[in-house]
């Protein structure tokens, strides 16, 4: 299902409403598991340090999950946290989406 995001950071620079279309559709587990390996391929020091602190983000039992039940892979639409996030971002490693439902 798609769903849709006001973005406050966006609309405030560009001093306009910005809405961004989010797909919330749930990841199949052979896709995540790719994308892990793609993470996993990173072999800047810094980068691979400040992963393995944040590699169980998003279990329920991750650095930041602050006490937040955790969330099977098949229904995860991102990856755990911010910090994995930005780092996937710069090093060009995106987190996979769910296949377009047919009609």
């Amino acid at each position: 299902m798609t769903r849709y995001e006001y973005d406050e950071e966006t609309s405030e620079r560009l001093h306009m409403d910005v809405v961004l279309e989010v797909d919330d559709r749930p990841t199949p587990v052979a896709r995540w598991v790719d994308a892990m390996r793609r993470l996993n391929s990173i072999d800047d020091p810094l980068a691979r340090r400040v992963l393995a602190l944040h590699r169980d983000c998003g279990s329920g039992g991750g650095t930041c999950d602050g006490g937040f039940e955790s969330e099977p892979i098949s229904r995860r639409v991102g990856w755990g946290c911010e910090t994995t996030s930005a780092i996937a971002d710069h090093f060009g490693v995106d987190y996979p989406v769910a296949q377009p439902e047919s009609d």
